[in-house]
């Protein structure tokens, strides 16, 4: 009897983690562009770095009004005011997985010939479930590349995807642990290859739950406010790599 109670009281669990989930992606919410912050910064006869971007929908932000919001082309921007020339090239698209920027973006990044190598990409693997071991798997082999032509890389880690506002209970518990596992996979790819990680992670999480000002309004996305917050952890990580 106690066997069957527990069976079905962990059937509920699943149908109502499953009820929230559907209610979070079908929830009727505004389409918003999405934008590329590549450009190029600051005085061209000073020293040039080259920064490649690589990622998801963290990058090409939607939410955001333009380009000079996204956190990744403010940071571009400040290392440019220390005296550098800096060209930033985003190979982004929103939506990617880990396995889609290393298909689909990857070679056009070599190419490139970085210096400095940013990827930002794991929380499309969370939402959709892609096993830690095959994220983990792809995120390496991106790094490996990466280093192999010897580019520095910086990885942005994996947010608290709990905190976001379309999410509830009992959703945003699970999602705040199962963030937290790719998250954890992009330390252990950073300690094998000597790369960074920007530790946005370590942001005020109850800031993020109450201040819906940090969100888009499709309230799944980040606002310009919260690119701002990002690109402070950025700069933290990026500057050692300059």
């Amino acid at each position: 009897m106690a066997g069957k109670l527990a069976r079905n009281l962990a059937l509920l669990g699943v149908a109502l983690v499953g009820a929230e989930a559907a209610y979070a992606v079908l929830r009727p919410a505004p389409r918003l562009p999405e934008f590329d912050p590549s450009g190029e910064f600051g005085d061209p006869s000073h020293p040039t770095l080259k920064i490649a971007v690589l990622g998801d929908s963290s990058v090409t932000a939607p939410g955001v009004s333009g380009p000079d919001e996204v956190w990744i082309r403010i940071a571009a921007r400040r290392l440019a005011g220390a005296g550098r020339h800096v060209v930033l090239s985003s190979f982004a698209v929103g939506g990617s997985k880990a396995v889609d920027v290393r298909n689909g973006q990857l070679q056009a990044a070599l190419e490139f010939r970085p210096d400095i190598a940013v990827v930002s990409v794991g929380a499309n693997d969370a939402i959709r479930w892609v096993p830690v071991k095959r994220f983990e798997e792809d995120l390496d082999a991106l790094v490996t590349a990466l280093r192999g032509f010897g580019s520095r890389v910086m990885l942005t880690g994996v947010g608290d995807l709990g905190t976001i506002p379309r999410l509830y209970e009992p959703l945003r518990s699970l999602m705040t642990a199962r963030s937290l596992l790719y998250h954890r996979a992009h330390e252990r790819v950073a300690a094998r290859h000597e790369c960074v990680v920007a530790e946005h992670r370590n942001d005020d999480r109850e800031l993020w739950l109450r201040d819906r000002s940090l969100w888009a309004e499709d309230l799944f996305h980040v606002s310009a406010r919260g690119h701002a917050r990002w690109a402070e952890y950025a700069m933290r990580a990026l500057e050692p790599l300059a």
